[in-house]
């Protein structure tokens, strides 16, 4: 007949307590900046492609030829701000 388990002691069962509660609290975290230049680049790309609808395109880069070329820079801003929430933690 096969022999159950022994059980630990208190101590033992303590300090694996212990250790699992040290492993989770250990978790990495994001540097202090990554949130606030997530929202920035986030607002900056708003702000562009707002900026390029009222102005038909002539604003916030005045010498490109297209005006859909403002929208882009506004919208590679705010992808950018978007991707980085995958990093965060």
């Amino acid at each position: 007949m096969p022999e159950s388990k022994k059980r630990q002691k208190v101590v033992d069962r303590r300090k694996a307590q212990n250790r699992r509660a040290q492993n989770t609290t250990e978790e990495k975290r994001s540097p202090r900046w990554w949130a606030p230049l997530m929202v920035a680049l986030a607002i900056i790309g708003l702000l562009i492609v707002v900026t390029a609808y009222v102005t038909n395109g002539r604003f916030p880069v005045p010498g490109l030829s297209n005006g859909n070329i403002n929208l882009f820079i506004g919208i590679g801003f705010m992808l950018a701000g978007f991707f980085m929430t995958a990093g965060w933690k």
